[in-house]
């Protein structure tokens, strides 16, 4: 009996770490970079600066290092995941919940430079 527990103890452990391998390998494929500049970067500018079209909807200023500090990460994928009525669409339904994550150090890379 004691050794069925482990075998099944075991077999857990195997199951949780190959999906624990398995999401991180699928965010790893994630390309950030694509993805702002396909979805971002008409309002938010290739740099972070908004567009004319982005500061015309009040677009963020990635590069605002204040706001940077300001910002939490939680905070920027709640902003895209559900964007601001009449300014930002959400992006709920076009991204993935991994996809949206995965712009996080994108923004972030604006404030570095």
């Amino acid at each position: 009996m004691k050794k069925m527990g482990i075998f099944g103890v075991a077999s857990l452990a195997v199951a949780l770490g190959s999906t624990v391998y398995l999401s991180g390998t699928a965010r790893a494929d994630i390309d950030a970079k694509k993805l702002y500049m396909t979805h971002c970067k008409t309002c938010h500018g290739e740099n972070g600066k908004p567009t004319d079209l982005g500061a015309g909807l009040e677009a963020r200023d990635f590069t605002d290092a204040a706001w940077q500090a300001k910002a939490t990460d939680e905070q920027i994928i709640k902003q895209i995941t559900n964007g601001t009525p009449d300014k930002m669409m959400p992006f709920k339904e076009k991204l993935s919940n991994d996809e949206i994550k995965a712009l996080v150090p994108v923004v972030r890379s604006f404030g570095k430079k």
